[in-house]
């Protein structure tokens, strides 16, 4: 058991990350990750953070948790594969902005909340966790919490439960999203069909297939699907909160020109950032290094990382995103996101 003391200490210290949340039993699992352990991982998960860290198992109920709305929250909303790891290790600014990756308590709260059948308390729990995550390194800083694109189901929601915050959406254009996939060889088209797997079983866009269709559908295709449902879901996001509190842009449009794209980030996101600390990010390791491996990494290389993978799948690809535009017509999806950031 743990003491009331104890309790209020982990809520007091954002070193404490809320990192998973087990339902039997409605407990919290804490892990303690520091800032520099944070920027030291690819994503706030079990398979990147180091197997050492301190950990805490606490009633949810035992916990008096601050509500979210004490402190600032904005999103990267993305689909996989666009530069998304990228953009929240630009928005590590110490006093400024900390970018959260990926936490996994996120994805639990998904399967929850979908899996639910007393919405109204699954909604209560949800936004206890959520409030967990906004818990900033310093008391002036912004949380900005990259969630997991199987998480863009729940975005709505998020953003009523955080009624200041704001999100980007990044996306990559179809065809370099495809390409991204199929460099990747089996562990890419894996990554697709759990990412599909996922959205499709919460329903959210129905692109007019039935289970047994999507079965007989290649791999790819399925990729595309899955790319489809989110931009479903993110259209969505735009009709409802407008362009005041979602804005969207796509990878090339960031590489293209990335001291634009972080101004007018950091004016959605309220940050105050100046021309001089625009361009530190900009000529920063963020923008100059492999956001999953940490090697030395610009535009030029990921353009011929790009080429030699994407080659032998260029046809497949073709095919793919021409199959896809006549089913984002058919089922009045948007290929090209409204709201642009630039």
């Amino acid at each position: 058991m743990h003491s009331p003391d104890n309790n209020t200490n982990i809520i007091l210290d954002p070193d404490w990350l809320a990192h998973r949340y087990q339902p039997d039993g409605d407990k919290i699992h804490f892990v303690r990750a520091s800032r520099e352990v944070h920027q030291s991982v690819t994503f706030v998960s079990d398979e990147y953070l180091p197997t050492n860290l301190e950990r805490q198992i606490i009633d949810r109920n035992a916990l008096a948790i601050p509500s979210a709305s004490e402190n600032k929250a904005h999103f990267i909303l993305h689909s996989g594969f666009c530069c998304s790891t990228l953009l929240a290790r630009a928005f590590d600014l110490e006093n400024i902005s900390m970018g959260l990756k990926e936490p996994v308590i996120l994805q639990d709260a998904t399967g929850y909340y979908y899996g639910a059948t007393d919405k109204q308390k699954a909604r209560v729990v949800v936004r206890d966790l959520v409030s967990l995550l906004v818990r900033p390194f310093q008391p002036a800083e912004t949380t900005i919490i990259k969630p997991s694109c199987v998480v863009n189901g729940m975005a709505e929601l998020f953003m009523h439960m955080l009624p200041e915050s704001r999100s980007v959406i990044i996306h990559a254009p179809l065809p370099v999203f495809l390409g991204s996939i199929a460099r990747k060889q089996i562990t890419g088209r894996l990554w697709a069909r759990e990412q599909f797997a996922a959205l499709h079983k919460m329903r959210l866009i129905d692109l007019g297939y039935d289970d047994d269709q999507y079965f007989r559908q290649t791999d790819l295709q399925i990729a595309a699907a899955g790319w489809l449902i989110q931009q479903g879901i993110f259209q969505k996001l735009i009709q409802t909160f407008g362009a005041d509190r979602v804005q969207t842009i796509n990878s090339e449009a960031l590489l293209a020109n990335p001291d634009m794209a972080i101004t007018r980030m950091a004016q959605l996101y309220q940050l105050g950032l100046n021309d001089q600390q625009i361009q530190q990010i900009v000529d920063g390791p963020a923008f100059n290094s492999h956001s999953k491996h940490g090697t030395e990494f610009d535009r030029k290389g990921r353009e011929e990382e790009r080429s030699t993978g994407e080659s032998p799948h260029a046809d497949e690809i073709g095919k793919v995103t021409f199959w896809a535009e006549k089913v984002a017509e058919a089922a009045g999806i948007d290929m090209v996101l409204k709201a642009p950031l630039i």
